[in-house]
């Protein structure tokens, strides 16, 4: 969509010399000379086709027409500068910005932002949501919380936690006692996420047993299968860390007492080392690392 518009530093020249009253003041403002001030308003007044102001000795006085124009061009300045200070943060004061599962972000990052916030009200955090499938440039975030093999070579990768994986399953669900619990997973219904290492088969193969057919849904996100357990769909295949909001609630129990070892792990990654960071990231390092039982330093 192309937009009509007169170059932003006319407008801001014109709205700096209508608030502040004359030239003079206005290019102390916006660190130019007064007559850079003057003539980037008489270029506008020029494209506009009418006077803006009307100049009395070194005072001025806004025209009809520059009294109407002035709230629009006020307004459009405002919404800018809330914009950028929303996405970006003030330039003195840079976010932490953060990217994540969503997964890890809704289940274990959220319920404890208030705890870090309230030990640290001088930093601010951006975080970010990330699919498993997604890539997202490096500039958008300082530090990057994966879950994987801890393989990747585009930035220094330090351990945060590997956790168990479980089955849960809504409270109705519960297996029958009277059975063996792999037999009884292997007879129920039961919810399969795409794109993880560590599957159904790979449950039932690591405690000597055979392998069965599907018989549930996929769903490509832990969150998906997790809210659809609750629901009482099927059984679901979760990382213990994911599982225990819903397990504290009482939503979800586990369907069995057995588990296996995760292949994959969390990792934190960073461009170069975490020393390099600002302090507010590495305090936000720290603070992980002291939370999920990483490493050290």
């Amino acid at each position: 969509m192309a937009y009509s518009l007169p170059p932003l530093i006319w407008l801001r020249a014109f709205e700096a010399a209508a608030r502040l009253g004359n030239f003079t003041r206005a290019a102390e403002e916006l660190l130019i000379t007064p007559a850079a001030v003057s003539y980037q308003v008489r270029q506008l007044e020029q494209l506009l086709g009418y006077p803006l102001f009307d100049r009395v000795h070194r005072e001025l006085a806004l025209t009809r027409l520059g009294q109407t124009y002035l709230p629009t061009v006020e307004k459009a300045f405002s919404d800018l500068s809330i914009a950028t200070v929303s996405v970006f943060g003030e330039r003195d004061r840079q976010p932490v910005r953060f990217r994540c599962l969503n997964s890890f972000g809704q289940l274990w990052m959220i319920p404890r932002l208030r705890s870090f916030q309230e030990a640290h009200p001088g930093i601010d955090l951006q975080m970010i949501s990330a699919s498993w499938a997604e890539t997202l440039s490096p500039e958008l975030f300082d530090i990057d919380i994966r879950f994987g093999d801890g393989s990747w070579t585009d930035g220094v990768v330090a351990f945060l936690l590997n956790d168990p994986i479980i089955p849960v399953c809504h409270p109705d669900l519960a297996l029958d006692p009277g059975k063996r619990e792999i037999e009884a997973l292997a007879e129920a219904t039961r919810l399969d996420i795409m794109g993880v290492i560590d599957t159904w088969e790979s449950f039932f193969r690591s405690h000597g047993h055979a392998v069965p057919k599907r018989n549930g849904l996929q769903v490509d996100q832990t969150l998906s299968a997790l809210e659809l357990a609750a629901l009482g769909h099927g059984h679901a295949l979760v990382l213990e860390t994911l599982a225990q909001p819903y397990l504290d609630s009482g939503r979800l129990i586990r369907s069995s007492d057995k588990k296996i070892k995760s292949r994959h792990s969390y990792y934190l990654v960073t461009d170069g080392s975490r020393q390099a960071l600002g302090p507010d990231a590495q305090i936000f390092c720290d603070w992980m690392f002291r939370e999920l039982g990483g490493e050290a330093g």
